[in-house]
């Protein structure tokens, strides 16, 4: 005991050991404390790579999908054909889901331009297309004469076909949204994930017939092939005319410039004289036909000169007494400052002197 009280007296009590506050947390809690804490930018930055990836996969599914759809019907395809169309499937899969991912965008940026649109006076708006055709027509005749044969063959008509014909379309999206969810097995698996490719096509089929209305369908497609099938023929006969008028005037010049061939011929080495007889056709040729188109242009442009310039002043007229600015008795001017306005057209469309070129 007296060793032991020695040893007390030289060493001391042992003092406690102090230890960190840090070191008094739970495993859970101090690894959570040593970790970094995340900025905003940084939790939005993992939250849009996670949204990337789900949007990536979701394509990839989507895209593997439709090339099984189509390489199903590619089986029913002429023998010819079907190699063709099988070999093309991730292609055209690929293209239906890009179209797919752009077409939200599409319609956003479709609806902005109808929403400026709308906010615009109607009048306004037509009576800048009216100046815009009446001082530019004549350097598109065929879209001219495309939106003429339009308005005669059912326009109106078409653009009321082509809205019903949308409003379809957007029952069958519905249909096959609310198809794509339907879990009947109730596994957790969409129905249509777990079928083969062929029973998907008999079930979009079914689910497509069951939402649209077959009459209203039938109705929009034939006014649009209507609408449509009447612009191609009017197009296509009066190219079809230009064209002839064309190859037919220069027949016509090629016969006197036929005396010039031996000039010619003198002048183009031995090897190539085979060729000044055809040359000199096709010269005549393409010069006769580039003044038809000529001649075209200038009767397009009169023709745009006089309907714009009318559109320009019956619109801006009628604005005009809308806002109080003109009184009724002033209707009248209409038509003076559209024959105004198509004079000026016309002489400016002159002075750009009407490119020689066939352009649409």
């Amino acid at each position: 005991s007296s060793r032991l009280g020695h040893r007390f007296l030289c060493i001391g009590p042992r003092r406690p050991t102090q230890v960190h506050p840090s070191d008094q947390l739970l495993p859970r809690q101090r690894s959570l404390r040593a970790a970094p804490t995340m900025s905003a930018k940084q939790r939005a930055g993992d939250k849009s790579k996670a949204k990337g990836k789900e949007a990536d996969d979701w394509a990839a599914a989507e895209e593997k999908r439709i090339a099984e759809l189509i390489q199903e019907l590619s089986k029913k395809a002429p023998a010819k054909v079907a190699p063709h169309v099988k070999t093309a499937a991730p292609h055209l899969a690929k293209a239906a889901v890009y179209a797919m991912i752009a077409m939200p965008y599409v319609l956003e940026a479709c609806s902005k331009i109808q929403a400026f649109v709308a906010s615009l006076p109607e009048k306004i708006i037509y009576a800048a297309l009216g100046f815009a055709v009446c001082f530019f027509g004549g350097v598109f005749p065929a879209t001219i004469a495309a939106v003429e044969a339009w308005r005669l063959c059912g326009g109106e008509e078409a653009v009321d076909c082509c809205k019903a014909l949308y409003k379809e379309w957007t029952k069958v999206q519905k249909a096959n949204k609310e198809d794509d969810e339907k879990d009947d097995d109730k596994n957790g698996v969409a129905d249509t994930k777990e079928i083969s490719p062929q029973q998907l096509i008999v079930r979009k089929t079914q689910v497509v017939l069951a939402a649209v209305d077959p009459e209203t369908v039938s109705h929009g497609v034939v006014g649009l092939y209507t609408g449509w099938i009447g612009v191609l023929a009017i197009l296509k006969v009066q190219f079809a005319k230009t064209v002839t008028l064309g190859e037919r005037i220069g027949e016509q010049i090629y016969k006197p410039m036929r005396k010039f061939e031996p000039a010619l011929t003198e002048i183009v080495p031995a090897e190539y004289q085979k060729w000044v007889p055809v040359g000199l056709r096709w010269a005549c040729k393409m010069a006769a036909m580039s003044a038809a188109w000529w001649m075209q242009r200038v009767i397009s442009a009169f023709h745009s000169a006089i309907r714009g310039g009318l559109l320009f002043g019956k619109y801006l007229v009628e604005y005009l007494h809308e806002q109080k600015i003109l009184r009724a008795e002033h209707a009248y001017l209409d038509e003076p400052i559209g024959w105004v306005v198509a004079a000026v057209g016309f002489l400016f469309q002159c002075w750009l002197r009407l490119p020689l070129a066939f352009s649409f």
